[in-house]
């Protein structure tokens, strides 16, 4: 199975992992992958400088790969203004949007973009969360690897260091 790294932040990862957040929203998808694909989660880093946030990202794994889910399908959808200014959703018929934690108008300005007239966005169903019992570090998944094989890749460049902004591919192999 293909493989991805997405970055998500610690509200809707515990969302995901109690199992109330079953659509990821995104403003891209992998175009290169069929579902269902695996997708290894990376929870950010409490925001602040503080005991309390340090506390939490060590406790609970932010800034490591906290679980995984598996995307089993993926919805496009566009978000657009009409004539009369009136906001449009295309391709969400049917689909509870409950199910990704946000209300239509959330969902709507998050697709739209702070300056947008047209903005497209993806629902990523997701299936099957796993919450692993350690973190585990960036540094054990690896980037497709450019030098071919990576389960035994001694290339540092095809390691991760830095969380992905939104998603990345991973090389195909089984770390778990």
């Amino acid at each position: 199975m293909k493989k991805v790294l997405i970055s998500i932040h610690p509200k809707w990862c515990e969302l995901i992992f109690n199992g109330r957040k079953t659509i990821e929203v995104r403003k891209s998808f992998p175009k290169q992958l069929e579902t269902p694909f695996k997708v290894y989660v990376y929870q950010t880093k409490h925001k602040g400088k503080s005991i309390v946030s340090e506390a939490l990202n060590t406790v609970y794994g932010g800034g490591k790969v906290i679980g995984s889910f598996v995307c089993n399908s993926a919805t496009c959808c566009q978000a657009y203004y009409g004539e009369g200014g009136e906001k449009h959703l295309t391709n969400t018929f049917g689909i509870d949007l409950k199910r990704a934690c946000l209300t239509e108008d959330e969902l709507f300005n998050y697709i739209i973009g702070k300056h947008g007239e047209i903005g497209t966005g993806w629902l990523w169903h997701i299936t099957a969360p796993k919450l692993y019992d350690k973190p585990k570090e960036l540094g054990e998944f690896r980037k497709v690897c450019l030098n071919g094989k990576c389960s035994d890749c001694i290339y540092e460049e095809c390691k991760i260091t830095r969380p992905p902004q939104s998603w990345q591919y991973l090389e195909d192999y089984d770390n778990e």
